[in-house]
C-alpha cells in the first residue's frame, strides 16, 4: 500500500557492504502472491515471504553470463534466465538449459542449410560471429498460463517456450519487411507482456508497440502502432486488457495503447505523465483500475487506468534506483488497512474506558460534620490577589472614539 501509515520501505542488504552484484535485476510473484521471486545481478535467486517478511530461500542459479533478466516459478520450480541467453529450469538440483540465442542462430545465413559444405569447425565458428550482438532483454510468464514463457532482446526476435516441451519453442516471431529503402529493420525486444492466453504484446527499442496472434501461421505481427516520434524508445510494457497496453518510454513519457482499429489518435487513447527519466517497470494486474510504474528518478507513482493526467494519484520516494515494480490483486490506494482500523477502535475503547466520567469525589465524613476544611495557605492568598484586581474593558465604544479625535483636533 502506499499510504504512509501502511507502507514498508527498507533495505534488506547493508547499505556499508552494498555491491553493484547485489542489485535486484528482475521480479514476479511464486506459487502466490504471498510469496515474491528475486533475482539478482550475480544470478542469485532469493525467495521473500511476505507473510513472514523475511527471506525464505536463496540460491545459487548459475547459467549463462551476465544478470538474471526474468524469473519465474512453475510446478514447484524455479526457472531464470540469463543476458547471454540461457534458460535454465531448476528442479531440486537438476536442471534443464535451453538458449533461445542459439535457436535465433540456427535459422540464420548459411546454418539455416542442412545441406551447407562446412564442417564441424568452421559451423563453430560461424555460429559464435553471428551470436555476436545478440543478447536476451527480458524473460516473461504468461499469467493465463503458468507453463507458457515468453523471451525476447537484442537482435532476438519474440520466442514463446513451452515448460513442459523445452525441447523447441512453440513460436518464433518474424522481422516485419524492409522499410520503404528496401533496408532491414532492426530487431531489439526490450518487453514484452501476455495480453491473452494466445496473444502477445511487445515493445521495442525503436519505438514500435506489436501484438502478435499465436494461433495463426503467420509470424509476423497482427498490428503494429507507434509514437510517430524520431529517437522514442520503449522499456516498459505491460497489459490492461486484451486489447490495451500500457507501454513507458526512456523520456519518462506514458500511453495507453488500443489495437483495435479506430480507438484514440492512431492508437494512442491516453497519455500519463509525472516520471522524470527513463521508466523502469509498468505493473498492473487485469481488473484492476490502478496501474504503477518506477523510474530513474527513485518514485514510485500510481496512476488510474481510466484518468489521464500529468499528475499521478499517489507517489512514494523510496530512495534508492527502481528497478521493478509488482502489484497484487487486491491493490487500492484508498484503502485502509485492516489493522489500522483495529487499532483505532480499541483506542477508542481505551479512552471510554479511561475517562473521567467515571471518577467519584469521597470527602471524610468527620470533615464534612464538622465543617474545618484545611486549605492551603497558598490558595487563599492567590484569591484575594484576584479579588483585588481591577477589571479593565478592552472594548471602546464609538462615541468615545469621536470625542478623542475631537479633542485632538
Amino acid at each position: 500500500n502506499v499510504n504512509n501509515k501502511a507502507s514498508i520501505s527498507k533495505n534488506f542488504h547493508n547499505l556499508a557492504s552494498l555491491e553493484k552484484q547485489f542489485e535486484i535485476t528482475c521480479m514476479n510473484f511464486g506459487e502466490s502472491q504471498n510469496e515474491i521471486l528475486l533475482g539478482l545481478r550475480n544470478q542469485t535467486v532469493k525467495v521473500y515471504d511476505v507473510q513472514f517478511k523475511s527471506f525464505a530461500q536463496s540460491m545459487d542459479a548459475k547459467g549463462g553470463t551476465g544478470p538474471l533478466v526474468g524469473i519465474a516459478r512453475n510446478d514447484g520450480t524455479i526457472v531464470t534466465a540469463a543476458e547471454s541467453g540461457t534458460v535454465v529450469y531448476w528442479k531440486c538440483d537438476e536442471k534443464t538449459m535451453f538458449d533461445p540465442v542459439d535457436k535465433e542462430v540456427l535459422t540464420m545465413g548459411k546454418l539455416k542449410k542442412k545441406d551447407s559444405e562446412l564442417d564441424e569447425d568452421e559451423r563453430e565458428k560461424h555460429k559464435v560471429q553471428m551470436r555476436l550482438g545478440k543478447s536476451l532483454a527480458r524473460m516473461r510468464q504468461n499469467y493465463y498460463d503458468k507453463n507458457i514463457i515468453g523471451v525476447g532482446g537484442k537482435e532476438v526476435e519474440l520466442q514463446v517456450w513451452d515448460l513442459s516441451r523445452p525441447d523447441t519453442y512453440v513460436f518464433r516471431a518474424k522481422n516485419v519487411k524492409p522499410d520503404m529503402l528496401c533496408l532491414r529493420q532492426d530487431v531489439w525486444v526490450s518487453d514484452l507482456t501476455f495480453t491473452s492466453k494466445d496473444t502477445v504484446a511487445v515493445c521495442s527499442r525503436h519505438g514500435q508497440i506489436r501484438l502478435y496472434d499465436l494461433r495463426t501461421d503467420k509470424r509476423r505481427p497482427v498490428m503494429e502502432l507507434g509514437w510517430g516520434e524520431e529517437q522514442v524508445a520503449n522499456t516498459a510494457i505491460t497489459s490492461v486488457e486484451e486489447q490495451q497496453v500500457i507501454v513507458g518510454t526512456s523520456a519518462g513519457k506514458m500511453g495507453l495503447w488500443d489495437f483495435r482499429v479506430g480507438q484514440g489518435f492512431k492508437g494512442l487513447v491516453r497519455k500519463y505523465g509525472g516520471c522524470v527519466g527513463a521508466v523502469r517497470d509498468i505493473a498492473t494486474t487485469p481488473g484492476n483500475k490502478y496501474f504503477c510504474a518506477v523510474s530513474l528518478d527513485r518514485f514510485l507513482r500510481v496512476w488510474k487506468v481510466g484518468q489521464g493526467g500529468k499528475l499521478a494519484t499517489h507517489k512514494m520516494y523510496l530512495k534508492s534506483r527502481l528497478n521493478c515494480a509488482l502489484m497484487n490483486d487486491n491493490f487500492d490506494p484508498e484503502k485502509l488497512p485492516v489493522k489500522e482500523e483495529e487499532e483505532e477502535s480499541q483506542t477508542e475503547l481505551k479512552n471510554e474506558e479511561d475517562s473521567d466520567d467515571d471518577i467519584e469525589i469521597i470527602e471524610d465524613d468527620d470533615e464534612e460534620e464538622s465543617g474545618d476544611v484545611d486549605t492551603p495557605k497558598d490558595e487563599v492568598d492567590e484569591d484575594a490577589l484576584w479579588d483585588n484586581m481591577i477589571v479593565i474593558n478592552s472594548k471602546r465604544k464609538k462615541g468615545d472614539a469621536k470625542l478623542s479625535r475631537k479633542k485632538l483636533k
